[in-house]
């Protein structure tokens, strides 16, 4: 129903459990090589905190454009409204109870992680109005969270963010401003957030972790030396 037909003949979408279908007026359509069952839906992680009596909303009045495959978990609520755009990159990962509100337009990128418990809300979903300077302003604002990116459990990013590739978000933050000017591999953290440092990257590669973790369990006091031969994208390939 959502999809092209000759992209929806392939299966793309594995939907686990019963999630909520409230509105599915809306498009969505794969940019790139379709495979079955590359994107799950409503579907449960070992290990993650989830509830699978908790089930995913979907309200999808708008576009909703995923560039590869990728994975959403239980217990979450995606609203696409009309003119909204909620774009995802290759390898996306969204996990548990996670809101998101999309009425202008939300890129979240390739590689990208969106730990249990957060919002990514691009409007106030109200007006406002300032009757001191006798104005109503904007109240959507479009959201870019790039490749790779972190964000931490229960942390919220509001309209008009940007994050540069391979940002990590502490846990309860407060996004809610503009961070393009930092550099890429860098933390914030804070309510609201503020840029903290510069030159960190998250351990995606899977064999790395491995041999960290086999380091840390040999030398529970030791500390761990990176090789200068490693440089920063073996450590965060996935």
């Amino acid at each position: 129903r959502s999809f092209p037909l000759k992209q929806a003949f392939h299966l793309p979408v594995y939907v686990y459990g019963r999630p909520n279908m409230y509105f599915l007026t809306g498009n969505m359509y794969v940019e790139g090589k379709i495979k079955r069952g590359m994107i799950k839906f409503n579907c449960t992680a070992i290990g993650a905190p989830n509830n699978m009596s908790m089930q995913t909303d979907l309200l999808n009045q708008g576009k909703i454009i995923f560039h590869g495959g990728g994975f959403i978990g239980t217990g979450n609520k995606i609203r696409v409204s009309h003119n909204g755009i909620l774009e995802f990159g290759e390898d996306f990962k969204i996990a548990d109870q996670v809101n998101v509100g999309c009425y202008s337009k939300i890129k979240i990128g390739s590689h990208a992680r969106v730990a249990h418990r957060c919002q990514i809300l691009d409007s106030n979903y109200h007006y406002v109005a300032n009757l001191n300077k006798r104005i109503i302003p904007q109240w959507k604002k479009t959201i870019s969270i790039g490749d790779y990116c972190w964000l931490g459990n229960s942390s919220t990013i509001t309209g008009g963010v940007t994050l540069p590739n391979y940002s990590i978000v502490g846990s309860n933050s407060l996004v809610n401003k503009d961070f393009s000017s930092i550099p890429i591999g860098s933390i914030i953290a804070g309510v609201p957030s503020k840029y903290i440092a510069s030159g960190f990257r998250r351990v995606f590669n899977k064999k790395y972790e491995i041999e960290t973790d086999k380091y840390y369990s040999d030398n529970p006091n030791g500390l761990y030396i990176i090789d200068d031969k490693i440089y920063p994208e073996y450590i965060s390939t996935i």
